[in-house]
């Protein structure tokens, strides 16, 4: 892993105070209607961060309800496990 980040292919992204205050929005508005959960909103405030900044063209998730919330907040989801 220390590997990949030296060679530039995996990126350490540092959790800002943003990305917990967008999560929280992520979790109000979707908390309910489509389970989103904690973590889970962290992960893609991160994503969506990312993505409106040119740094994410396609959010890799297996988890199908992260998958569609993603694919409802905009971004390009791959599953490696199917469809979302």
């Amino acid at each position: 892993m220390l590997g990949d980040v030296a060679a530039g292919t995996v990126y350490v992204i540092t959790l800002e105070p943003t990305h917990f205050t967008s999560a929280g929005l992520l979790v109000a508005k979707y908390g309910f209607a489509r389970r989103m959960r904690t973590l889970d909103a962290i992960q893609l405030a991160v994503a969506l961060d990312l993505h409106s900044h040119g740094l994410l063209d396609v959010f890799v998730i297996a988890d199908k309800i992260l998958a569609e919330v993603a694919i409802v907040e905009g971004l390009s989801v791959q599953n490696p496990e199917g469809t979302p």
